[in-house]
C-alpha cells in the first residue's frame, strides 16, 4: 500500500488512516467536527499526497493529455488550471482531475476509484512514455490549506504575490532552495489551495504550514471532513456520489466536458447516453434536525413508491441536520419537493437547492488586502 511521506508527522499526533484504492490517506486528524469547525472559521491542513501526481512537457502533452480527459486541454490558458475528469471506455468516471498549464509544462493531478497501479497503467497504454509524462507521485507530496483564513496562511509563507492568484490558476514559489507549485484549487467553498513540492522539503514545508494553521486557530484535517464540506458547498466528490453513480452526466459534470472534441476516452458511450437522454439525475436533498436516518443507501419514497436512492451524506454543522445527495428520476429532481426516508411512511425529507450554504469567504476581498 503507498503511503504518504508525511505519515509519521500526522501519526505522532494521533491520526487515523484508511486506504482508499490502495493508498494509505489520513481520514481524521482533530475530529471530524473540530476539522470541519477549522475549515469553515479559520484554516486547515491536509496531506492529499495520496493523489497521483503528474508532469508533462507541453509541446509533447498536450495532445496525449487532450486526448485523455473530458475536458479541453489546449484551451486552457498560461497559469491557468482545468478542472476535468478521466472516464474508463464506457465513459464512468474513473479520476477527478485538475490540469495546470504551468509554461513549458503541464501540471497533471488525478484522484482516482480504480486500484491505485491502474492509473499508471491507463497512461502508459495512451503513450505516456512517448508523450514524456512524468511521474511525480512518490517523489512529491501535496498538501492542501483550506479554510476563511487560509489565504493568510499561504501570504505568510509565500508573500503578499499569492493573494493575486484567482481560482483556478498556478504559480511557483521558492522555499529552503527548491521550489514549490501552488494551484489554488479548492474544493471546501472556502479558499483552496494546494502545494505540490519535492519530497526532500516536504516535511519542513508541513511544519511551517501547520504552525501558520495553527496560528489562526486552526488544526491539521483528514479525507472525512474534507468530503463533508465537499458535499455542503456541492464540489463533486469523486470519492462518494462519484464511486456510487459514477456516470458523470447524471451527477451533472457536463460543465466538465467539451462536447464538441472528436477525441477523448469514454466520448461515444457519453454522447450515445447524451442522445438518449437522461432519465436519472441527482439532488440535494435535507432532513429536518434530529433525523440521523438520512444516510447514503437509503431510499427515498414518493406516493408510496421508492423513487430516489442516497449516494452521498453528511452532517452540516452550520444548518444542524444531515444533507445529502440522491439520484431521482429527472421529472422529480428539483429543489421544493417532500419525499419520505427509509418507508412510505418514513420521516419527511426535502430536496433543496445546493449549495444550501453561504461560505465566509465570500465575505473577504482580496483585492483590498
Amino acid at each position: 500500500m503507498r503511503s504518504s511521506v508525511l505519515k509519521p508527522r500526522l501519526a505522532a499526533v494521533g491520526a487515523i488512516f484508511r486506504e482508499r484504492h490502495g493508498a494509505e490517506v489520513a481520514a481524521q486528524v482533530a475530529g471530524r467536527a473540530a476539522e470541519y469547525a477549522a475549515v469553515r472559521d479559520a484554516a486547515g491542513l491536509a496531506d492529499f499526497s495520496f493523489l497521483h501526481k503528474f508532469r508533462v512537457p507541453a509541446e509533447k502533452g498536450l495532445d496525449f493529455l487532450d486526448a485523455l480527459l473530458a475536458g479541453n486541454v489546449p484551451r486552457i490558458r498560461f497559469g491557468r488550471v482545468l478542472h476535468t475528469f478521466l472516464a474508463d471506455s464506457e465513459g464512468l468516471l474513473l479520476g477527478d482531475c485538475y490540469v495546470a498549464n504551468n509554461d513549458e509544462e503541464f501540471v497533471f493531478l488525478c484522484e482516482g476509484i480504480a486500484p491505485d497501479a491502474e492509473l499508471p497503467a491507463i497512461l502508459q497504454a495512451a503513450g505516456a512514455a512517448e508523450a514524456g509524462l512524468e511521474d511525480l507521485t512518490e517523489s512529491h507530496a501535496l498538501l492542501s490549506v483550506d479554510g476563511f483564513k487560509a489565504w493568510d496562511v499561504v501570504k505568510e509563507i509565500f508573500g503578499a504575490d499569492v493573494l493575486g492568484l484567482p481560482y483556478l490558476s498556478i504559480e511557483v514559489y521558492p522555499f529552503q532552495g527548491a521550489t514549490v507549485r501552488l494551484l489554488r484549487a479548492g474544493k471546501t467553498s472556502e479558499f483552496g489551495y494546494l502545494l505540490l513540492a519535492e519530497r526532500a522539503i516536504a516535511p519542513a514545508l508541513f511544519d511551517a504550514l501547520q504552525a501558520a494553521v495553527v496560528k489562526r486557530n486552526g488544526c491539521l484535517c483528514g479525507v472525512d471532513a474534507h468530503d463533508d464540506l465537499r458535499l455542503e458547498g456541492r464540489f463533486p466528490n469523486i470519492q462518494a456520489e462519484g464511486l456510487r453513480v459514477r456516470d458523470p452526466l447524471v451527477l451533472g459534470l457536463q460543465w466538465m466536458i467539451d462536447f464538441d472534441k472528436e477525441k477523448f476516452r469514454g466520448r461515444d458511450a457519453i454522447h450515445e447516453r447524451r442522445k438518449k437522454g437522461l432519465r436519472k439525475k441527482i439532488a440535494g436533498v435535507a432532513a429536518e434536525p434530529g433525523n440521523g436516518a438520512l444516510v447514503t443507501g437509503a431510499r427515498i419514497f414518493h406516493a408510496g413508491q421508492p423513487v430516489g436512492e442516497v449516494v452521498a451524506d453528511c452532517h452540516s454543522y452550520v444548518l444542524n441536520r444531515r444533507l445529502a445527495l440522491a439520484v431521482f428520476p429527472v421529472e422529480l429532481a428539483y429543489s421544493g419537493l417532500s419525499f419520505r426516508l427509509g418507508a412510505p411512511g418514513g420521516p419527511a425529507v426535502k430536496t433543496i437547492s445546493m449549495p444550501p450554504i453561504m461560505p465566509r469567504s465570500l465575505t473577504v476581498k482580496l483585492d483590498e488586502m
